[in-house]
């Protein structure tokens, strides 16, 4: 069985041979490719990839061919990019397609590219027409207007310009939903999402993998975290829900005076000029937020993190908090799952898929920020989280059990060759 896969982002030993340094986000999807490999022994496996680079590639790395196809703007599908994927789909001979994630123009490009003639499934991450709904995040028309930085001049990235980005990538997404017979989701959330936009789509239910330092070494526990320490996995973009953690802050030292909260993602509070350059208009927003809230000595931004970083900085907190307004499955909180961490996650999209309230995990409405602070404070006082913990990583084990994954993944591929209900 020839697979073909179509992903935004490069494979690990991709960039390792290139000489380029392995994107932080999105490596389940190796973990994910390296399990189908494994467990299913007649499968090759090809990889379509945006690059940024000038010209069309080929390489053959550990059993799996990739295909790096130049493409400059990811929200425009090119005359070139449709013509060289058509040169892929003859040179690798799939017998079936898929793309992983739905609103960049590389995805529409292959269904352009093979014009029906192979089967194609498409796997949903995120949904950019609904994310349009929350992209600012509920900031103020004031907010996002005094918060523009010299970067957002230079790239377009205006905070008020948002929820207009997402309706671009939105045109694209339904246009590949729309031109599939097959998608891959995981949570009622982007099932019902998806067949509103194409009722004749077969559905498929599968978990995903994560990434492979986060099944192996030491669980979370209470005595080895740094206490009154939350962690906060993303604050690149206002939809992300950084703010609601630091407007909760402050009704947290209350009780807790010691409380520090870490963000992965931008060294907002970097004063060195090289630093505020790379600033975006939400970092700045962030930045100006601290201080008017005066809580510049209990918040650190960490910067970028990689995955074993990332898995540490979990193992490091008291709680961890997802704060967004919209998520899809957010690997973040499963990750935290299956380590074990007390978590704390706004009620949104498809996370109730994935935690059931007070037994996996406390939920709160987004905007509640008060009611944010005080599950944190709750926590907090707890002195044992034993079967919390357990309750956790018993959910996330066999959600994200690789070799089980994967088998279902070769059965989903068999029924849509075969073109039959894989229910």
């Amino acid at each position: 069985m020839n697979v073909l896969w179509v992903s935004l982002v490069k494979f690990p030993p991709l960039c390792e041979y290139l000489g380029e340094k392995s994107p932080a986000h999105c490596g389940w999807l190796y973990s994910s490719a390296e399990a189908l490999i494994r467990e299913v022994k007649d499968i090759k496996l090809g990889v379509v990839i945006c690059s940024d680079g000038n010209a069309f590639e080929e390489y053959e790395i550990n059993g799996i061919t990739y295909y790096l196809i130049p493409s400059p703007d990811l929200s425009r599908t090119s005359k070139r990019q449709i013509e060289e994927c058509k040169d892929v789909i003859c040179r690798f001979s799939p017998d079936l397609i898929h793309i992983h994630g739905t609103e960049y123009a590389l995805a529409a490009a292959i269904c352009m590219a093979d014009a029906g003639r192979h089967k194609i499934v498409v796997n949903i991450q995120g949904l950019a027409g609904p994310y349009t709904r929350y992209a600012d995040g509920g900031l103020s028309f004031k907010e996002k207007l005094f918060n523009i930085s010299l970067l957002d001049f230079y790239r377009g990235t205006f905070i008020l310009n948002a929820k207009r980005s997402f309706k671009r990538r939105a045109k694209c997404e339904n246009y590949v939903l729309r031109h599939v017979t097959d998608v891959i989701g995981r949570t009622q959330w982007d099932h019902d999402h998806v067949v509103t936009i194409n009722p004749n789509v077969r559905y498929h239910l599968m978990n995903e993998t994560l990434r492979d330092s986060f099944y192996q070494g030491r669980r979370w526990s209470l005595q080895e975290c740094k206490r009154f320490t939350i962690f906060v996995s993303n604050s690149s973009a206002p939809l992300k829900g950084a703010h609601q953690v630091l407007k909760a802050l402050p009704i947290i030292l209350r009780y807790f005076p010691d409380t520090i909260v870490n963000f992965c993602g931008s060294s907002v509070m970097n004063n060195d000029f090289k630093s505020r350059l790379h600033f975006q208009g939400y970092h700045l927003y962030l930045r100006r937020l601290v201080k008017r809230l005066g809580v510049q000595g209990h918040v650190r931004f960490l910067g970028t993190l990689d995955e074993l970083q990332m898995k540490q900085a979990f193992l490091d907190a008291n709680v961890y908090v997802m704060p967004s307004a919209i998520e899809n499955s957010p690997n973040s909180l499963c990750e935290a799952q299956i380590l074990g961490v007390p978590i704390v996650a706004s009620y949104c999209g498809g996370a109730p898929s994935l935690m059931t309230d007070q037994e996996s995990g406390y939920f709160y409405r987004y905007e509640e920020y008060e009611m944010l602070a005080h599950l944190i404070i709750r926590l907090f006082s707890e002195s044992d989280f034993t079967v919390l913990s357990k309750q956790e990583q018993a959910v996330a084990l066999v959600r994200h059990d690789r070799c089980a994954n994967a088998t279902i993944l070769a059965t989903i591929y068999q029924s849509i060759i075969n073109n039959s209900d894989a229910e």
